[in-house]
């Protein structure tokens, strides 16, 4: 039996592949061993029934083939080791060439903007990520994690994603499916270990998983984690209860020193919100007191780390009202100036210039910052009523401009009670021309108070919008007509607004053909299996660029009628 086992290590052993034959060797190894305290046992009964000295002591003889067994016990150990120092040092080269991969993946999902540079990079990527080995296992889930999550990343924000065979996606969520019904077994294991190491092997296949389906993508892995969290859950309670109660104050104590810190990082501008953060600060520093020690080892650096944030706290808190301090006194002195140049012009009859003065000097006001609340309230006064003196004058003065837009409103509300009340018929062409009558119409009722511009402009929108909606008119179409409201409101306002409006929609439509122009180059570039798809799908996305070109030049036709009439 000896001989027989010796002589299947000695075979096994001539294989160069350690990792193949390793479990057939360590069997063979218990097997002889088993021998070896079989042999002892015996060896033992037999010196203990035979007569010998009471002060003799008993030793055991090994047979030859045991000295035989040490040599390839020897052996064994020695290609072991050596074996597994080859397998540790690659890893940690398969760690690295990883890291650069991750790299790689990051810097192609920021920076790439061509679609098929950005899907060939990483296709490279990922054939070096598969042809790569085994990393260090303390390092494994880091990298991994990381990889996957870029991985996912990628499909999602890049454009190419929409391309993806549909097959893979639902591959996907086939195998995603199936590792959630293992892991709805999770629950009835018994053992924790064995439990712990499913629940980590069933995390790897899912990383390993490529994406599946969007709109089921976020709701299977919360399913997912969900059943494997509670396993390490567990796993985490077993051992948070073998800490001691100074770990729990270790950790209530971390906890206070960031609440503090956070409160260190708050941007505080006023009294009530240093009011409100000091409060804060003292809870804190109550609650310190009260809880427990953290243990000879952590207490006191702990108290060290508190105790420098809340004198930095209170630090900040004292330069903070020295600087209001100072602050008040000039903002008084640029307070009581804006007050002698109001009343300076305060009888002007420049309407437009001065009052883009006094808005000036209410907006200079703002600016001043505050001041005592004893002078705040005295000096307010006084900037007020020469701010009512002008505008009160600007106010009568514009009267009868306030009639004018009084009868245009009634002229609005008499053509929303016909808009209203109009009833589309079986000719939708016009209908249509009916409904642009009504727009013409609209347009030509000049400015109404500002207070009813608002109230108005929705029910013209709302009867508009239902009329369009019987009549299915298309989307754009309803768009330029709704967009009177827009021009309406900047025709009241500064001509220089209406032309700023032109000068933004002419920018959208520069920018839409210089797409255009883009997605056309583009399409050159895509030969080869699944062009067609992708030259398709340019196509669709020119044709939207030209339809939205089109809704923005009727828009820029609104807005140079409007101007002309104004």
């Amino acid at each position: 039996m000896r001989s027989e086992i010796l002589q299947r290590i000695q075979t096994l052993l001539g294989n160069e592949d350690l990792e193949a034959i390793r479990k057939d060797v360590r069997s063979e190894i218990e097997s002889f061993r088993s021998l070896i305290q079989e042999d002892f046992r015996t060896q033992r009964e037999a010196w203990a029934e035979s007569e010998h000295d009471p002060d003799d002591k008993f030793e055991f003889q090994p047979s030859a083939e045991e000295v035989e067994f040490n040599d390839l016990l020897t052996q064994f150990k020695e290609r072991e080791k050596a074996w597994k120092q080859k397998i540790a040092e690659e890893q940690r080269a398969n760690l690295e060439v990883k890291l650069a991969l991750i790299d790689e993946l990051k810097k192609t999902i920021q920076e790439e903007e061509n679609i098929g540079a950005a899907f060939a990079r990483f296709n490279e990527v990922r054939e070096k990520w598969e042809a790569t080995g085994d990393v260090p296992g303390d390092r494994y889930r880091e990298v991994h994690d990381e990889y996957h999550r870029l991985r996912d990343e990628f499909f999602y924000n890049i454009n190419i994603y929409k391309q993806l065979q549909e097959h893979d996606l639902q591959k996907n969520l086939k195998l995603k499916e199936a590792l959630i019904a293992q892991a709805q077994t999770l629950e009835t294991m018994e053992g924790l270990k064995e439990r712990e190491a499913l629940a980590r092997s069933l995390q790897k296949q899912w990383f390993d998983i490529g994406p599946s389906p969007r709109e089921t993508f976020q709701a299977m892995a919360d399913t997912f984690f969900g059943l494997t969290r509670s396993t390490f859950d567990a796993v985490k309670e077993h051992y948070d209860a073998i800490r001691s109660q100074f770990e729990v104050h270790k950790g209530e104590k971390e906890g206070l020193i960031t609440a503090i810190q956070e409160a260190l990082t708050e941007d505080i501008e006023d009294h009530k919100g240093w009011q409100a953060a000091t409060k804060q600060v003292v809870a804190l520093q109550a609650k310190w007191k009260s809880t427990g020690f953290a243990g000879k080892e952590h207490n006191e650096a702990l108290w060290g780390q508190f105790r420098e944030a809340a004198d930095v706290f209170f630090e900040r808190k004292q330069v903070f009202y020295d600087r209001v301090k100072a602050s008040s006194k000039v903002s008084k002195e640029k307070k009581m100036a804006l007050i002698e140049e109001a009343e300076g012009i305060q009888n002007s009859t420049d309407w437009k210039a001065t009052s883009e003065a006094m808005i000036r000097l209410q907006k200079d006001w703002k600016a001043a910052g505050a001041c005592a609340p004893g002078d705040e309230h005295k000096l307010w006064k006084k900037f007020r009523t020469a701010q009512d003196v002008f505008f009160k004058a600007k106010k009568a003065q514009f009267a009868d401009r306030s009639k004018e837009e009084k009868a245009n409103l009634v002229l609005k509300q008499a053509l929303l009670e016909k808009i209203e009340a109009f009833k589309v018929t079986d000719n939708r062409n016009v209908d249509l021309e009916t409904l642009k009558s009504f727009s013409t119409d609209w347009r030509e009722i000049g400015f109404i108070p500002r207070k009813s511009l608002d109230h108005i402009m929705e029910r013209f929108r709302k009867a508009m919008d239902a009329h369009y909606d019987a009549l299915s008119a298309a989307r754009s179409e309803r768009s330029v007509q709704t967009y009177s409201k827009r021009v309406e409101k900047l025709a009241s306002g500064d001509s220089r607004d209406m032309r700023r409006e032109q000068g933004i929609l002419r920018d959208k439509i520069s920018r839409l053909q210089q797409r255009i122009t883009s997605t056309e180059e583009n399409m050159e570039r895509f030969t080869g299996k699944g062009a067609e798809s992708i030259r398709e799908q340019a196509q669709k996305t020119i044709r939207s660029y030209q339809r939205e070109i089109d809704e923005i030049k009727a828009k820029l036709k609104l807005l140079r009628d409007a101007d002309s009439n104004n």
